[in-house]
């Protein structure tokens, strides 16, 4: 996977050329990204003047009011991310995750997003399976991720269009039916009918109505099944035994155990 996605755009490129149709031609034509900026980065003289332009008279107050359950969703859907992705990443992978590092990792690197006006950051499920899948481990690898990272953040609006629109629609296709593949054709045997059918419901629910009624359908889907689950199996204790012939201990127990074990007024 990893070949085929790096060889998409000298290969889109190579096809240009053998047809003879130039760059410009082909962005007309919508097979590139339009350019965002033209200044070659997004540190320039304007990157602050959203800060300094604002006019609180000119906001749309309805329209705040309108996103105010999309922020919520947001707001809700990043405080669970970590909780929900580290988990579901580490099924993926077999790796035994440790929450605490976890949850302390993303506190700094948020905080230090914070205070330089940052962005909030947290771990994405989709582009570490993908990482994952393409033999992506160790420290070396990982900072050369974060090398790239910071080089596509800093000239990403100029080598944007650059890139062909059919590399990202790809990436975005496989992405889409490798997590289909993996949330809900694989999963089929792993849970019982409540809880798979509610696997079926928020998919349902985020194809035909989006992220905020997904998220409270899969809400709604969670409690329902913890709420039936609980009075299906209100007596979990299926049975007793005395344990008179279980000998746990039998070869590292010493010879006056044993007696008063096998006494019938002081043993059993």
């Amino acid at each position: 996977a990893p070949i085929y996605y790096c060889l998409i755009t000298p290969v889109f490129y190579m096809c240009l050329g053998v047809t003879g149709i130039d760059m410009n031609t082909a962005a007309k034509a919508g097979y590139f990204f339009p350019p965002i900026s033209t200044s070659g980065s997004v540190f320039n003289k304007d990157l602050l003047d959203i800060f300094t332009i604002i006019n609180i008279g000119t906001i749309s107050w309805k329209a705040v009011v309108k996103a105010i359950p999309t922020m919520v969703s947001l707001t809700a859907f990043s405080l669970i991310h970590v909780p929900i992705n580290i988990p579901a990443f580490a099924i993926s992978t077999n790796v035994e995750p440790d929450m605490n590092a976890e949850l302390i990792a993303h506190g700094y690197s948020n905080a230090v997003s914070g205070i330089f006006g940052g962005l909030q950051n947290y771990m994405a499920y989709s582009n570490s399976v993908i990482y994952s899948k393409s033999n992506g481990k160790g420290k070396a690898s990982s900072l050369g991720i974060v090398a790239v990272s910071a080089v596509i953040f800093v000239y990403g609006p100029t080598m944007a269009s650059y890139v062909p629109r059919c590399m990202a629609g790809t990436l975005l296709l496989h992405v889409g039916i490798d997590l289909f593949i993996e949330g809900v054709v694989e999963s089929y045997h792993d849970y019982d009918r409540l809880e798979y059918s509610g696997i079926w419901l928020i998919t349902v629910v985020m194809i035909t109505f989006g992220m905020d009624a997904a998220l409270v359908a899969g809400i709604i889907a969670a409690l329902s099944t913890y709420a039936v689950q609980s009075i299906t199996y209100q007596y979990p204790i299926r049975g007793a035994m005395t344990a008179t012939r279980l000998r746990s201990s039998a070869w590292n127990r010493s010879f006056e155990a044993q007696e008063i074990l096998m006494d019938k007024m002081k043993g059993r």
